[in-house]
């Protein structure tokens, strides 16, 4: 994954910037395969499955949520 530029009306660490975007929710999984539904309800987005392969991490690509493989958790 490339690192965005820096930019304050992203960067979450701006205190007090009310126009600032909120950080994407982190969801810490005991397995490399999750399932998103964006929150689910009229907010929500179409069920994606992914597996992290050979990362401890995936990102969704409808909401950000990123997924996070717990700390010794043997992936299955």
């Amino acid at each position: 994954m490339s690192k965005l530029s820096d930019n304050a009306r992203t960067n979450q660490t701006t205190p007090g910037d009310p126009d600032a975007r909120p950080a994407p929710e982190v969801i810490v999984s005991q397995s490399k395969r999750v399932r998103c539904d964006g929150g689910g309800g009229a907010l929500g987005h179409p069920v994606v499955f992914y597996d992290m392969g050979e990362e401890d991490f995936v990102v969704c690509l409808y909401c950000d949520r990123r997924f996070v493989l717990a700390e010794g958790a043997d992936g299955h």
